[in-house]
């Protein structure tokens, strides 16, 4: 009748990383629960588990979006008209002055 208690207390006990792992939100609380279930009988499964559930986590700092960028055009040279010598507007075909043909 009492012994109970005394039995949730030691499973409780040796599931202690499991425990700490989970309340802390360990991304890899599997591979904790299962070192501590198959090796947490013998003290050193039990302790490797319970350092591995209060590590630390590396972050890897994440780099933003990659966003596509157009690359600058070229510059386009004015051309300027044969006949009337007015600079035309950068890859048209005909000057806006007189309509004679751009080489």
């Amino acid at each position: 009748m009492f012994h109970f208690p005394f039995f949730l207390g030691g499973l409780a006990c040796y599931f202690l990383p499991t425990i700490v792992g989970a309340a802390r939100h360990k991304t890899n609380l599997v591979g904790i629960f299962l070192v501590n279930f198959l090796l947490g009988w013998s003290i050193v499964g039990w302790v490797v588990a319970l350092v591995w559930a209060l590590s630390t986590e590396r972050i890897d700092p994440v780099r933003g979006p990659q966003t596509w960028a157009p690359q600058p055009q070229q510059q386009q040279r004015t051309l300027y008209c044969p006949h009337c010598g007015a600079g035309g507007p950068p890859g048209g075909r005909f000057c806006a002055h007189c309509g004679a043909a751009l080489p």
